[in-house]
C-alpha cells in the first residue's frame, strides 16, 4: 500500500507541472506555431498524409505528433490546451517510466529520487509544455531505452517488441534519430559488458525487430513520397537531417561544450551540485549493469549532439531520463559523509550562491530588454529560490542533513515551475505581438503577408495568409479585396509605403526575437 500512496503522490504531481496552464499560454514560439497549424490544417482536411503550413508543404517532421495533436483538438477544440494535451501526457508517461524502471533494477528510494530529477526540471518541463515533436520523441526513446534492457537482462518477448516498436513511432515523430539513439547505445553497451556476440545479436533479433519498426513507420513514408513525386522526401532526408548535422541550420551554431551546458548546467540545474558526481560514482560502479547501461545511454545522446552543427537545447532532452536514473540512484546512496569532501562542498556553495542570486538575475536580464524592462518586477517570484539557497548554506555548514536539503530543492524548484507558468510567464507571454495586433484587426478582412511572417499570426488566426515576396504582387492581392491587411517586419516599412493605399496600422516587437512585427492597411476600417 505504502509504494502505491508513493507511486500516486508521484503522478499526481507530475500532472501538477506537466499540465500547468497549457491552455493558458498562446501558441506562439515559432517551431510550436507551425507545429500546431500543421496539424489544425490535417484536422480540419482530413489529410493525414502530406504535411502542410500556410499553404506550403512542410517537410520538416513525421506526422506522428500532428496526429496527436489533431486528437486534442478533436477532444477540446483548436487552441493551445488541444495543441499541449498529449504533449504533457506524454511528459508524465515518461516520468512513470522512469519510476518503474529504477523501481524495478534499484530501488524505492533511487525511483522516488529519479522521478523528482524530472519533476523539478524546468527545462524538462518546458519541452511537455509545447506542441511540437520533441515531447514524443522524448518518450519513444525513453521507452526503447528501457524496453531493451528489460528484453536484454530477462529475454521478455514483449519488451523486445516494445523496444521495436518504440523505435518505430519513433520513426514516425523525428526520423532517423530515433534509431540512431538507441542503436548506438545497444550496441556500446554490448561493447563494453564484453557481451557484443553473435548469440547475443541474434537473441536480440535485430533484423525482425527493425522489420516490425519499419512496418510501423514505412506505409506513411511510402505514400507521402507518392503523393508529393518524392519531394517531401528529399527535403526531410537531405535538409533536416544530414544537412542539420553536417551544417549549422537557422543560426542554430555554437562550440562542442554547450550541448554539455544544456544538459549539465540547464536541464539538471535542481541538481547541478550533485550532476557530475553522480556520473563519476557511475564510472566507478560501471559494474552496475543497468548503471551502465543508463549512462551510455546519456552520454550518447550528449555526445551524439554535441559533434552535431546545429545545436539547439531541445535536441539533448532524450538523455534526461537515462541521466534521471544515474542521478537517483546517486543521490539515493549519499549521506551526511558527502559534506567531507571539499569539493562536493565548493560545489554546493557556488550553485547556492547563484539561487540567492536568482532574483537578481531575472530582474537585470528582463531590463535589458526594452519590450520586457517594465516586467522586470517578475523577478521578485524567484525569492523562492533566494530562500532555498539560504537553507543550502544552513545544511552545509551546520545541520549536514542531505535528504532535509534535497527536499528543501525539490519543493523550491516545484513551487518556482508552477509560478513560472500560472503567473511569471503569462505575464511575459502577454507581450507577444499576436496577443497585441490581433485585437486591433478585423480579422475577418483580407490578411496577405510580405516577404517574412511570424507562423503564430496564421494559427491565431486559423487561416492561411498569403505570402508575397514582390511589391507588385501585394498591389495584385490588394485589388482582390476593398480592404484588409499585410502582415511584415518593420524592416520592410519603407518599401510597403511605396504601394498607393497602403498604410501604417500598427507594430510589436517579436517576443525573444530581434524582429518587430508590422501590419500595414488598405480600404475602409
Amino acid at each position: 500500500m505504502k509504494l502505491r500512496i508513493i507511486f500516486g503522490a508521484l503522478v499526481a504531481l507530475s500532472i501538477a507541472v506537466m499540465f500547468a496552464n497549457i491552455g493558458g499560454l498562446d501558441v506562439y514560439a515559432l517551431d510550436e506555431a507551425k507545429n500546431a497549424e500543421a496539424a489544425r490544417y490535417m484536422y480540419e482536411s482530413g489529410n493525414y498524409v502530406v504535411p502542410f503550413y500556410n499553404g506550403d508543404l512542410r517537410t520538416d517532421k513525421p506526422p506522428l505528433h500532428y496526429y496527436f495533436m489533431a486528437a486534442g483538438y478533436s477532444l477540446f477544440g483548436v487552441n493551445a490546451f488541444g495543441a499541449r494535451f498529449f504533449s504533457s501526457l506524454f511528459g508524465v508517461l515518461t516520468i512513470v517510466l522512469t519510476f518503474l524502471f529504477v523501481l524495478k533494477h534499484f530501488n524505492t528510494r533511487a525511483a522516488i529520487l529519479s522521478s523528482l530529477v524530472l519533476i523539478a526540471s524546468l527545462h524538462f518541463n518546458l519541452q511537455f509544455h509545447m506542441s511540437v515533436p520533441d515531447p514524443y520523441l522524448i518518450f519513444f526513446i525513453t521507452w526503447a531505452y528501457f524496453s531493451f534492457y528489460d528484453a536484454y537482462k530477462t529475454g521478455n518477448r514483449w519488451q523486445l517488441f516494445s523496444f521495436y516498436f518504440a523505435i518505430g513511432c519513433g520513426l514516425l515523430t523525428k526520423g532517423p534519430i530515433a534509431v540512431a539513439l538507441p542503436g548506438l547505445t545497444a550496441v556500446i553497451f554490448l561493447l563494453l559488458n564484453r557481451d557484443f556476440k553473435w548469440k547475443t545479436i541474434w537473441r536480440m533479433q535485430p533484423f525482425g525487430g527493425l522489420l516490425l519498426s519499419l512496418m510501423v513507420a514505412l506505409p506513411w513514408y511510402y505514400e507521402v513520397h507518392k503523393q508529393t513525386n518524392g519531394a517531401w522526401t528529399e527535403d526531410f532526408f537531405f535538409k533536416h537531417n544530414f544537412s542539420r548535422y553536417s551544417e549549422a541550420m537557422e543560426g542554430h551554431e555554437g562550440i562542442f561544450i554547450i550541448t554539455f551546458a544544456f544538459v549539465f548546467v540547464l536541464g539538471m540545474l535542481t541538481f547541478l551540485p550533485f550532476v557530475f558526481q553522480s556520473i563519476k560514482y557511475a564510472i566507478l560502479n560501471r559494474k552496475n549493469e543497468p548503471l551502465l547501461y543508463s549512462l551510455i545511454a546519456a552520454l550518447v545522446v550528449v555526445i551524439f549532439f554535441a559533434s552535431s552543427s546545429t545545436k539547439l537545447p531541445n535536441y539533448t532532452v532524450p538523455s534526461y531520463p537515462v541521466l534521471a536514473v544515474v542521478l537517483g540512484f546517486y543521490l539515493s546512496q549519499i549521506d551526511t559523509q558527502w559534506f567531507t569532501n571539499k569539493w562536493n562542498k565548493l560545489g554546493l556553495g557556488l550553485y547556492s550562491v547563484l539561487l540567492v542570486g536568482f532574483p537578481a538575475g531575472i530582474y537585470f536580464g528582463l531590463k535589458g530588454d526594452p519590450s520586457l524592462s517594465h516586467l522586470s518586477w517578475l523577478g521578485v517570484y524567484f525569492i523562492i529560490l533566494t530562500g532555498v539557497g539560504i537553507y543550502n548554506f544552513y545544511t552545509m555548514f551546520r545541520s549536514k542533513n542531505i535528504a532535509a536539503l534535497l527536499r528543501w530543492n525539490v519543493a523550491g524548484w516545484m513551487a518556482t515551475i508552477l509560478l513560472f507558468f500560472y503567473l511569471i510567464f503569462p505575464q511575459v507571454d502577454a507581450e507577444n505581438p499576436v496577443r497585441k495586433l490581433v485585437p486591433q484587426m478585423e480579422t475577418s478582412k483580407a490578411m496577405i503577408s510580405y516577404a517574412r511572417l511570424n507562423p503564430a499570426f496564421v494559427f491565431a488566426l486559423e487561416r492561411e495568409i498569403p505570402r508575397f515576396s514582390t511589391l507588385q504582387e501585394i498591389e495584385e492581392a490588394m485589388t482582390q479585396a476593398p480592404s484588409g491587411y499585410v502582415i511584415s517586419r518593420t524592416d520592410y516599412r519603407e518599401e510597403l509605403e511605396q504601394i498607393d493605399g497602403l498604410e501604417y496600422h500598427s507594430e510589436a516587437k517579436d517576443l525573444f526575437e530581434n524582429p518587430t512585427t508590422l501590419v500595414m492597411k488598405w480600404g475602409k476600417h
